[in-house]
């Protein structure tokens, strides 16, 4: 590995808001910020500024410490749904759903069927909805998360619960296995891949191409909770994806986020 390379890679681990991420990860962006600024320090800072646009934005410093701070809590007997809904406050993106999360997933499964095995594409903190999807009891929910601490977070939830599934430390961007899911939730993620890598939805469709149903949503609001035509925009943009990927597209009706259902077309 180039010398240069290396360094912008040794300061991303070396940075506690980067470190945990998969390895293959920051190589992908390390090489990334090498193509806009040759120098090493120069490179580091595009990479880091890289890496908060997309991961840094949605989940606050401290999190964390909340999340096993509330497991430690769940673990020694504590109410599950409370536990998870405040878990489900600190990631911006599953805050937004917090209100409507059983009417969100209702929708879901009431077009797909309850599945018996989930993936879930960089999951986040999704695991904790799980009180909320309605899924039957033997039902395998897989989570892919670049975020080691995350990955531990959803482990040691379905420990505590007594659910099947684990979750993976991936880089869905590099290399990841679906395993045999019914559905893979792929949920309010692919507007911040492309911003990372463009082409990236097709790929990761290419890569779940055995998959029945993938479930895709987008945001309909920004950060700031302003429309600004966001709703049209991902519409077209998953009409043009299910084409280019042969898959069937069913949009269901929800107010807070577009929801879309990739069906694996009949041959």
């Amino acid at each position: 590995m180039p010398d240069a390379l290396q360094t912008i890679i040794d300061g991303l681990t070396a940075s506690s808001k980067y470190r945990d991420l998969a390895p293959a990860a920051l190589e992908r962006t390390a090489r990334w910020a090498l193509e806009r600024q040759s120098k090493p320090a120069a490179a580091l800072k595009v990479a880091k500024r890289k890496l908060h646009q997309a991961f840094g934005a949605y989940l606050d410093p401290g999190a964390l410490n909340a999340v096993d701070k509330a497991l430690d809590e769940l673990e020694a007997g504590g109410d599950l749904r409370d536990i998870c809904s405040r878990v489900l406050r600190l990631h911006r993106s599953s805050a937004e759903r917090r209100a409507s999360l059983e009417a969100f997933y209702n929708v879901i499964w009431d077009e797909t069927g309850l599945p018996t095995n989930v993936l879930d594409v960089a999951a986040g903190l999704n695991a904790f909805a799980l009180p909320w999807m309605g899924l039957p009891a033997e039902t395998r929910y897989h989570a892919l998360e670049i975020d080691r601490r995350l990955c531990s977070a959803t482990d040691r939830l379905l420990c505590a619960t007594g659910l099947p599934g684990e979750a993976t430390w991936s880089d869905v961007l590099s290399d990841f296995s679906p395993g045999t899911p019914d559905v893979a939730l792929i949920l309010k993620t692919l507007p911040c891949l492309e911003q990372q890598e463009p082409g990236a939805s097709d790929a990761i469709l290419t890569a779940l191409a055995s998959v029945p149903l993938i479930v895709i949503t987008f945001p309909v609001r920004s950060l700031g909770g302003q429309e600004k035509g966001m709703r049209e925009n991902y519409l077209d943009q998953i009409e043009r994806l299910a084409g280019r990927n042969h898959r069937d597209l069913t949009v269901l009706p929800f107010d807070d986020e577009l929801i879309a259902i990739l069906r694996r077309a009949e041959s």
